[in-house]
């Protein structure tokens, strides 16, 4: 390997052990996670910044398109303002016989070519037959939603028809995030920020729904959609059970070591806590986390060094059995074996 003495890695090195303290190291009692969790929460919300984005004072659902009969369910588009010049596009899978009160999930799609991904529709928004590059998402929301679900999918910012005007024209699996990751920056907030934004407005949307179980609203998300799912659930405590799919793992052997997507940087993250530690604040709440034995992009070593971590949390806060971890044996990709009925109970 050819070497010089001025590359900076040693110097990059030296920032990561310099700007992470492990925040529960000394921790030792229930009391003890409780007060490192506040702590991450607050500290949490500074980083992200969410006010910088200054989210719309009303919530209001505008129809968008026709509804997709799915059998068990219908799928409904709407648009929602989120900021000043800024409108989310969200769809609402309703399930049609709903005897009580069922639970409801937000479900955050990773990179791909956005929210159609997980709801199994096509460019026109009918029903999707055939699949091609959208198998490792496995239409996660509409399995949710087959299984009795009030589901709400956000196109996520700077994926598919949330993609810059420019971009639209090019081929459905480029994103614009590097654009939007750089301008955002001068503001102070992040791609990160307006998603997780986007995901505490359909928590809010769902608390709308008089049928969703109010004790029962969840969060799921797979790569960068599980990025987002952490990261909101730790933000917003009215989502009670969160699923993050082929995210948990460390900065160091994954977002530091290997190339990703800018989305996944965040200013001043590691001075909080490293994956594992925001993972591990949502204890007492239900987490399930999947890991693929063969996932090249957050490799699975370091996923279980991540896992230990955060058992080791959920056990000091008595929350042991409100931990679920599906090790499979698969690449990047949504495993469904344990998430699904764990979100629809």
């Amino acid at each position: 390997m050819k070497t010089s003495p001025y590359s900076p890695d040693e110097f990059m090195e030296s920032l990561y052990n310099k700007n992470y303290k492990d925040p529960y190291q000394n921790a030792k009692t229930k009391d003890d996670v409780q007060r490192i969790n506040a702590q991450i929460k607050e500290n949490a919300e500074r980083i992200f910044n969410l006010e910088k984005a200054e989210k719309a004072s009303e919530l209001k659902l505008e129809k968008a398109g026709d509804s997709v009969d799915f059998g068990t369910y219908n799928l409904e588009k709407y648009s929602v303002q989120l900021c000043s010049g800024l409108k989310m596009l969200v769809y609402v899978s309703l399930p049609k016989k709903i005897e009580s009160t069922v639970p409801g999930v937000v479900a955050l799609c990773g990179h791909g070519y956005g929210v159609r991904q997980i709801l199994s529709i096509n460019k026109k928004g009918k029903k999707k037959h055939i699949r091609y590059f959208d198998n490792y998402q496995k239409g996660f929301a509409h399995e949710l939603a087959e299984r009795g679900c009030i589901v709400v999918s956000p196109e996520l910012f700077g994926f598919g028809e949330a993609r810059l005007r420019k971009d639209l024209i090019k081929p459905f699996y480029i994103s614009s995030c590097d654009e939007l990751s750089h301008h955002l920056l001068p503001y102070g907030i992040t791609v990160a920020s307006m998603r997780v934004l986007q995901a505490i407005t359909c928590v809010d949307i769902l608390m709308q729904y008089e049928n969703v179980d109010k004790e029962r609203i969840s969060c799921m998300g797979i790569s960068g959609g599980g990025l987002t799912a952490l990261y909101a659930s730790v933000l917003d405590e009215r989502v009670r059970k969160t699923v993050v799919s082929g995210y948990v793992n460390t900065f160091r052997d994954s977002i530091l070591s290997l190339w990703h997507c800018p989305d996944n940087y965040i200013p001043g993250i590691l001075s909080v806590g490293e994956i594992y530690d925001f993972a591990a604040s949502l204890s007492p709440r239900k987490l399930l986390i999947e890991s693929g034995r063969k996932d090249k992009l957050f490799p699975f070593e370091a996923s279980k060094k991540a896992h230990e971590k955060i058992k080791r949390i959920y056990t000091l806060a008595g929350a042991e059995d409100n931990l679920i971890i599906d090790v499979f044996d698969g690449k990047h990709s949504v495993s469904g074996k344990l998430a699904f009925d764990f979100l629809s109970e």
